[in-house]
């Protein structure tokens, strides 16, 4: 029970903050419908995680990971930005990484994926690798926190 509740307070936060900030000035009612919809799409939000028996399995790395992600947005967007700067240097490359025993392949593809220079292709099923696209010359934080050491080809 404790479980749900702290799930479905997850849920609220996001979507109550997501909607929040799209509001460019929210004022007491608006923060309220959103407050409340977002109470009720938390409900939905984990009744569908529940029916399509999707979990999240596999915490090595990941707090690691979120720390880096804030750090990884900005020197993933100043790579974007160099490589459009720079059109006819090619750095972009597709890789496959081996993701770290014991991470589970949905929030770390996320990770991998939070930077604006790297995108992932695949996550091939049944394995513990991902297809990373990325402009970047070295991994990123993310990157390091969820995959194995020299796991890269």
């Amino acid at each position: 029970m404790r479980g749900a509740a702290v799930e479905l307070l997850v849920w609220w936060a996001v979507l109550t903050g997501m909607t929040v900030v799209s509001i460019s000035s929210p004022d007491p009612v608006e923060l309220l419908v959103a407050a409340a919809v977002a109470a009720a799409a938390a409900v939905v939000a984990r009744q569908t995680r529940r029916a399509a028996g999707v979990g999240v399995r596999g915490w090595a790395g990941a707090p690691r990971a979120c720390a880096a992600l804030p750090v990884a947005a900005v020197r993933g967007l100043g790579v974007l930005l160099a490589a459009l700067a720079r059109p006819r240097t090619r750095t972009a490359r597709t890789r496959r990484v081996r993701l770290r025993t014991g991470a589970d392949p949905g929030w770390a593809g996320a990770a991998l994926g939070w930077s604006a220079d790297t995108c992932v292709v695949d996550l091939p099923e049944g394995t513990r690798e991902a297809v990373v696209h990325t402009l970047a010359s070295h991994p990123a934080a993310p990157e390091r926190a969820v995959t194995d050491r020299g796991g890269a080809r």
